[in-house]
């Protein structure tokens, strides 16, 4: 059957969504590939694990404060600019990183990259609600999903190829010239469907969600060398509510904010940008918690701990496509029920089995895990943003990768965190059984996100029996008009 010209996608808007889905690629690869060298950094750079940390959460806090200024970007540069920038941050940061002397160099070029990510991550998926038809754009979200959700997975694989075989900063030299291609189909094929427009940049409320996000990270890796009793944890995380909530405050009360918080006022959207975290702060924290588990507990190397969690990798790769087609063609109810089932059953036998750590069983329940991920990850997401205004898509968009990198941050952090608290109270033990028992309170930690998301997949489901009760109501009425 042919297809209408409503339902045909441009080969321009098609040739832009491969090109910055594949610049959010690069920049995400990178990312988790570095999560394997840690222990090569460490003494590369004679640091500890909660310096050498700030690698992953420093450029995934770049991205979300990047990400956030989405909606507000948009709207006043036009897409090409915006690639263009993207791609230029990419290579500086890419070519810091390869050349860094020194741990702040390498740093600093991972934060700049983090830009790069937060312009073209929440740009790819907002060409697709805007250019792609509603029929299929569950399709389409599935595909980019597809791709930004490879990455962290097949990124420890990589990263631990480069450098158990070559060197970790060859990490960097391989990606960046793929990067600039995928950066200059973008610039060459973005088309501009409405005018920029200059409103005001409101930088008091940008300000607030930067200190508010900063400083719940730093809090959480204080927890880890000074205790969650320290000034230096409760402090900061105390700031961070002050911030947030005084951002939360003036988003709803200026004409024109940083965010539109109408965006709430849809009763499925809150839950399902809510589901959307837990599913990325839990596989996030499992592609830093596993590798270095492997490396440090069973003396694996980085080559082969980052191998293991290539089957799940190319599970979400075939299922996140998959399951965007199958979100448009029978709805959001099948999705949730198959995610919750291998999400749960994943991070129960992650836990049951911790005493019995080996490459076999890490490797299988992340398999489980990621096809769980494969089918909750974008779909809600789509499922959320469909449920908006068109004006307020943007915004929608914004948030959802705002809090995609904000969960991987996080979820780097906490499991840090975890793993460091049981280093400090058990001094006396080696590495190994440190790892172990960090390694099996942070299983306890991805149990608690598990029963998180089931309360708010719960929810979702109750807001589409209420909706769908709702639509019969106004047939009958139309009926009986």
């Amino acid at each position: 059957m042919e297809q209408t010209n409503e339902q045909r996608v441009s080969r321009k808007t098609n040739l832009s969504i491969i090109g910055t889905a594949g610049l959010a690629f690069c920049g995400v690869l990178v990312e988790t590939s570095m999560n394997v060298t840690f222990p090569t950094l460490m003494r590369d750079f004679h640091q500890g694990l909660n310096a050498v940390q700030w690698v992953a959460t420093g450029y995934l806090l770049t991205v979300a404060l990047t990400v956030v200024l989405a909606a507000f970007l948009q709207r006043r540069f036009k897409l090409r600019s915006l690639i263009i920038t993207s791609t230029l941050a990419f290579i500086v940061g890419g070519l810091l990183c390869a050349l860094a002397p020194q741990l702040w160099v390498l740093l600093l070029g991972r934060l700049i990259q983090g830009i790069s990510t937060g312009l073209a991550m929440p740009l790819l998926f907002f060409i697709i609600m805007q250019q792609v038809p509603f029929a299929m754009q569950g399709t389409y979200a599935g595909l980019g999903g597809m791709v930004i959700g490879l990455a962290p997975s097949l990124g420890p694989t990589y990263g631990g190829l480069v450098t158990q075989f070559i060197n970790w900063r060859v990490i960097f030299w391989i990606v960046l010239p793929i990067g600039i291609i995928f950066g200059l189909i973008g610039i060459v094929n973005v088309q501009q469907l409405s005018k920029p427009t200059a409103i005001r940049f409101q930088l008091l409320q940008y300000l607030l969600v930067a200190i508010g996000f900063i400083c719940l990270e730093m809090g959480l890796n204080n927890a880890g060398t000074s205790g969650f009793g320290s000034p230096a944890f409760y402090g900061n995380v105390l700031i961070a509510l002050v911030a947030l909530i005084a951002f939360g405050y003036l988003t709803s009360h200026r004409e024109h904010p940083l965010v539109n918080t109408n965006v709430f006022a849809d009763p499925i959207y809150l839950p399902c940008l809510l589901l959307y975290f837990m599913v990325q702060f839990i596989q996030i924290g499992m592609t830093f918690l596993l590798p270095n588990c492997a490396q440090l507990t069973l003396h694996q190397n980085s080559f082969v701990a980052g191998l293991m969690l290539l089957l799940g990798a190319l599970i979400s790769a075939v299922l996140l496509p998959l399951t965007g087609r199958l979100l448009d063609q029978s709805g959001i109810k099948k999705p949730l029920i198959f995610g919750a089932l291998f999400t749960n059953l994943a991070v129960i036998l992650m836990y049951v089995f911790s005493g019995q750590l080996s490459m076999w069983s890490l490797t299988i329940f992340y398999a489980v895990y990621m096809v769980g991920f494969g089918f909750l990850f974008n779909n809600v997401m789509t499922y959320g943003l469909q449920h908006l205004k068109p004006q307020l898509v943007g915004d929608g968009n914004a948030l959802f990768s705002t809090l995609q990198q904000y969960a991987g941050s996080i979820g780097t952090a906490c499991v840090s965190t975890i793993l460091a608290i049981t280093a400090a109270q058990l001094p006396h033990q080696s590495t190994v059984v440190q790892t172990a028992i960090g390694t099996k309170y942070s299983y306890v930690l991805f149990i608690i996100g598990a029963l998180i998301m089931d309360v708010l997949i719960i929810d979702i489901w109750k807001q589409i029996g209420k909706e769908k009760h709702s639509f019969e109501l106004l047939d009958q009425d139309k009926q009986q008009f």
